[in-house]
């Protein structure tokens, strides 16, 4: 297996997962925040934030290496200017906001400073921006102008 193919598979094995918890969080824990009620939600969204502080920075950093030795082997695209190109710098400026939301919130956590309001607005700005990045990363190599 190439090098790029392994890169590849890492590449999607980690967007699917860490996708799968933006969107987990944002479409399906916001729908329990009113049932739940506002202290059984902050306890939940307490033991979600420790889980994850634990696993999602290995999910993010390697979706962000395996991103970049990707981005690498599409150096030629990225400084050509072609439609590849163009679309591939919106999706790397998308991941580096996203890498920031991300380092954002594990701070503010770290420090005591998240709460549910916080917490709901960094996920769907996350949110969009994935979906964003998804629709980025297929048109890339469909679009031409």
């Amino acid at each position: 297996m190439t090098t790029y193919a392994v890169a590849h598979i890492l590449h999607l094995l980690c967007a699917i997962s860490f996708i799968g918890v933006v969107f987990f969080e944002v479409l399906l824990l916001e729908g329990l925040r009113r049932p739940l009620g506002e202290e059984a939600m902050a306890t939940f969204e307490a033991a979600l934030i420790n889980r994850a502080r634990r696993i999602m920075p290995w999910v993010v950093g390697t979706l962000f290496a395996s991103g970049l030795g990707l981005a690498w082997f599409h150096r030629g695209a990225l400084l050509s200017g072609t439609p590849m190109g163009v679309l591939l710098w919106v999706k790397l400026a998308l991941a580096f906001s996203v890498l920031g939301h991300f380092i954002f919130a594990l701070k503010t956590a770290s420090d005591g400073c998240m709460n549910s309001r916080l917490f709901k607005r960094l996920h769907v700005s996350v949110g969009l921006h994935m979906l964003g990045i998804v629709l980025l990363a297929k048109g890339m190599f469909y679009v031409s102008w």
